[in-house]
């Protein structure tokens, strides 16, 4: 082989690795953790960007697997710079860095930095998650779920295990805290239900009746006005969510565990918000 054509294969990696590019899709992993009061109230779910070759920029949210309807910009990208322009809006400057070729941080000013990890394309419908850490909680890098399937079980039984709160949905913005809402725990066993509260810490029981589709418990304990009897209808998302409907809003939960003796560590987050 020619010393030079060997000098040249050598130069191409080279020239491939001084080139970073955004192109393609980017799942939303990791938000540094914030101060409360410095949080987003409505939480950071793990949004989908799709750059194309021809400078479009579209973010997706996490089960959308269509680009029609999701928010576009146009983007340039210099290889340490991208810089998004929304019609209507300002362009948007961020610094972008890839710590490896799966991996993409993006930092702007006054807001922490945001991981990203590259996926097979816009289309992967994904399972949303809230990613709002808040600074000040456990020290725990990130929680355990229990993943298994437990469809085949019946409701009055699945329904048991520790849960943690991830979403909101259908709430009064009168009702909506400041800062949102927090990742509640919740351990729900035949006989009653325990909150464990994130903010203000407290811990509140409750016996409940618990039937195929419904929980009925004293309406202060679960959210409700006080003094009242409240009905939580309850089912199972694709994701095995549990999903909890009453007149005043929707919560939805994900199990950590079967196991209702011990709760485990649950770093603090501001969980997804869907207001009225």
């Amino acid at each position: 082989m020619p010393k030079n054509l060997f000098a040249l294969l050598l130069l191409v990696p080279l020239l491939s690795a001084a080139q970073p590019s955004v192109v393609g899709t980017w799942e939303l992993r990791h938000v540094a953790p914030q101060d409360i009061a410095n949080t987003t109230p409505r939480g950071v779910s793990n949004m989908k960007m799709h750059f194309t070759e021809s400078g479009k920029m579209y973010m997706l949210a996490p089960a959308q697997v269509s680009i029609q309807d999701a928010r576009a910009a146009d983007y340039t990208f210099d290889g340490k710079k991208l810089k998004l322009a929304e019609s209507g809006a300002r362009p948007r400057i961020v610094a972008v860095s890839f710590p490896d070729d799966a991996t993409m941080v993006v930092t702007q000013d006054d807001e922490p930095p945001r991981t990203f990890k590259k996926i097979p394309g816009f289309a992967v419908k994904l399972e949303p998650k809230s990613l709002q850490l808040v600074t000040g909680g456990s020290i725990a890098e990130a929680a355990t779920y229990d993943e298994k399937d437990y469809s085949r079980l019946a409701p009055v039984k699945r329904i048991v295990g520790s849960w943690e709160v991830i979403a909101y949905e259908r709430v009064p913005r009168s009702q909506v805290p400041p800062f949102g809402f927090l990742n509640d725990l919740w351990t729900i066993t035949p006989a009653g239900v325990r909150v464990v509260r994130r903010g203000p810490q407290a811990t509140d029981s409750v016996s409940v009746a618990i039937s195929v589709d419904k929980i009925s418990a004293s309406g202060i304990a679960l959210g409700g006005p006080a003094g009242t009897k409240i009905d939580w209808t309850y089912s199972f998302n694709e994701w095995g969510h549990l999903v909890l409907d009453s007149p005043y809003c929707r919560i939805i939960l994900k199990l950590l565990s079967k196991d209702t003796d011990a709760l485990q560590s649950v770093p603090v987050k501001v969980v997804l918000l869907t207001p009225q």
